[in-house]
């Protein structure tokens, strides 16, 4: 990986296969065996060149909440409503993808109730973005589900895919778009619209990646966390990075810390590894 790549801070699991604590169980005979299989499944990637080259990023930041006293606290006692938490995350990953690569760009589509709404268009200009998002307020959800179209009719209208020449495939592209989805409800149920055409379309383009971090309410016997995250898998080409956190402060820092790795450096999520040195 480049020089200009970020260590990222070791977490814990998530419940999903999709989480990055499978580490290979390397004794001191030197069994490699499962290491080989990890090796082999990253080289079924598609053939893309494993450069740092800019990124287009659009943050879809959802704005609502199901639960009003829900709140996220830190060690020394403060607390944070779900929306200023992801706001605070958001922080953090914008400042440090910029200071990776400078020529890195921003977009910010924001998710009301049923609507979706485009209200930054794509800048390096990290404080501009910034000072956007902070002017988002959260808002009760009273919606039972939400339509993903409408998210990808904004997409095609906003976005320009880079050309993927198959007999040019070792040639880097000028940049790759990624699309970050901080999906806050957990009794909101995401309809991903399977059929449509241009979601079909970014699901196969080797240049467009979709990841995920869900930030849900604790108690999911009350609400249907489950079956959101479920939902959202829909957005997985197999290549996407998936996360689910409850009111965990440290784990939403940890989990948006691990979506700064580039999406053409970085292994299946299955096969990241995030300790330091080895384990016998």
């Amino acid at each position: 990986m480049d020089s200009q790549d970020v260590i990222i801070l070791q977490s814990g699991s998530s419940r999903d296969s999709h989480d990055a604590d499978n580490v290979p169980n390397k004794s001191p005979t030197g069994d490699y065996g499962e290491l080989r299989e990890q090796v082999l499944a990253n080289l079924q990637k598609p053939n893309v060149p494993n450069v740092n080259v800019p990124e287009k990023i659009i943050i879809c930041l959802d704005a609502c909440y199901d639960n009003p006293n829900s709140l996220y606290r830190l060690g020394d006692g403060s607390s944070f409503t779900p929306i200023n938490m992801l706001k605070r995350v958001l922080d953090f990953f914008l400042y440090s993808k910029h200071a990776i690569n400078k020529k890195t760009e921003f977009a910010l589509l924001i998710l009301k109730n049923n609507d979706p709404c485009w209200l930054h268009n794509f800048t390096n200009n990290v404080r501009d973005i910034i000072n956007t998002i902070d002017f988002v307020t959260g808002e009760e959800c009273t919606a039972e589900t939400f339509e993903f179209s409408r998210i990808f009719d904004m997409l095609e209208d906003e976005i320009v895919m880079p050309e993927y020449n198959k007999l040019q495939c070792t040639l880097p592209p000028p940049y790759v778009v990624r699309m970050v989805v901080l999906y806050g409800r957990s009794n909101c149920i995401p309809l991903i619209p399977q059929q449509d055409a241009y979601f079909n379309f970014l699901k196969k383009h080797l240049y467009f990646y979709i990841d995920i971090l869900l930030a849900h309410e604790e108690d999911c016997a009350l609400y249907k966390c489950e079956e959101i995250y479920d939902a959202l898998q829909d957005l997985d080409d197999g290549y996407s990075y998936v996360f689910e956190v409850s009111r965990n402060a440290t784990k939403i820092h940890d989990y948006i810390a691990k979506l700064l790795a580039h999406p053409l450096q970085r292994p299946l999520q299955k096969n990241t590894d995030y300790t330091f040195g080895t384990r016998y």
